[in-house]
């Protein structure tokens, strides 16, 4: 499995500091369109700590951008459905941190994952302690993401367990 992670999933493991933990748990790619969208001064180092993780970085071509734009409707944007368009001709898996990327990877029969599954992963990898992963579920409201309640549960339980 290749993972290609998409901007707010990439943002979302900048505060928390785990953008280094997604090529370990699969390789992993991203648009060079979705690295240009990463660089804010809100998280200055988002772009550097992507590049030194080991993140693989795709050029994008016209194809990519036309087929995408040709498929594109609702709240995703061109470059999301730019990163879909990748994932679907070349089988990855799409790390999806927003509903509508989702929803659209399930219409078009894509693979993708989101926040969780990271968690869940790194942890069955023993990538990182529960302790450090607990953070980041404490961590990600704070900073205006809206994750599932009973998933938030779910997860302080698989962790606490330990």
């Amino acid at each position: 499995m290749i993972l290609l992670a998409d901007t707010s999933i990439l943002i979302d493991l900048e505060y928390v500091g785990g953008i280094a933990i997604l090529p370990r748990i699969a390789p992993c790619e991203i648009l060079d369109v979705v690295l240009d969208e990463c660089e804010h001064a809100s998280q200055p180092g988002l772009v550097q700590n992507i590049i030194q993780s080991g993140i693989a970085v795709v050029e994008t071509t016209r194809d990519l951008a036309s087929m995408a734009t040709g498929m594109r409707r609702g709240g995703v944007s061109t470059i999301d459905m730019m990163t879909l368009c990748h994932a679907k001709v070349n089988g990855h898996t799409v790390l999806a941190g927003d509903r509508p990327l989702r929803e659209r990877c399930s219409e078009e029969g894509v693979a993708f994952r989101g926040s969780f599954w990271i968690v869940e992963e790194a942890h069955r990898l023993q990538l990182l302690e529960s302790k450090e992963l607990m953070k980041w579920l404490s961590v990600w409201p704070t900073v205006g993401r809206r994750l599932p309640a009973e998933g938030l549960e779910r997860l302080r339980r698989l962790l606490f367990e330990e």
